[in-house]
């Protein structure tokens, strides 16, 4: 008797195995590589056995981006909300260095699921605890998560490395009395710290939630919030 066909030989497989295995394709190949048809070879299964488990690929993708950041240690909000911020960036900004190929995924959802509502919780816990009024802490728990998503994704790219001998002769090249600030800052550029960067960066935004809940303070407690403090 013949061999059952590949695509057929798996029907039993369940949502976490596709899971499991779209995301090491996805972080393999990409997403412009990547495919329903081609996972379904990958597992053999048919197709429309993913599509059961998940929807329509929209749903798989939003699935693996939840499932990425799952592999990050998201840290517990404490009674400092400077350093819950710190520390919710720091995991994200890792979570990009780790999955560079999946990372982008969290830029096309508002939230990709349960890992991800976590994150969120002790983000506007901890703009609420600066004194923030609701409002505020929702714009800025958007914005925060788009500089922190925005810097990882620019610092994979190569945007925050130290320039090297060709970029440095073309910032040479300029007009020295139209761009003397960036000729002057050559030596910086040269010696750029990545790490030293992100944490300015981050300083800088929560010095500005500090000063923003001054002028725009809280008028109502603060509830309790659901992530627990440690």
């Amino acid at each position: 008797m013949s061999a059952e066909p590949k695509s057929r030989a798996r029907r039993g497989v369940d949502r976490l195995d596709i899971l499991d295995a779209a995301f090491n394709l996805f972080a393999e190949v990409g997403e412009i590589s990547f495919s329903i048809r081609k996972l379904a070879a990958t597992i053999g299964v048919d197709p429309m056995t993913i599509l059961h488990h998940f929807g329509s690929k929209d749903e798989l993708l939003r699935a693996i981006a939840d499932y990425a950041l799952r592999s990050v240690e998201m840290p517990s909000a404490t009674k400092n909300w400077r350093a819950d911020l710190k520390a919710v960036a720091n995991a994200y900004r890792l979570l990009a260095h780790r999955h560079p190929r999946v990372f982008p995924l969290h830029f096309r959802y508002n939230a990709t699921g349960p890992a991800d509502h976590i994150s969120s919780e002790i983000v506007y816990c901890a703009l609420r605890r600066a004194g923030l009024p609701d409002a505020s802490a929702a714009g800025l728990g958007l914005a925060f998560y788009a500089f922190v998503l925005g810097f990882a994704l620019a610092e994979a790219e190569g945007l925050l490395k130290a320039i090297g001998p060709a970029e440095e002769a073309e910032l040479n090249n300029l007009d020295p009395k139209m761009y003397h600030a960036t000729q002057d800052l050559i030596p910086a550029l040269k010696n750029l710290d990545p790490n030293a960067v992100f944490n300015d960066s981050i300083e800088v935004f929560i010095s500005g939630v500090a000063d923003l809940a001054k002028l725009k303070p809280r008028l109502v407690p603060i509830p309790e919030c659901a992530a627990k403090c440690a």
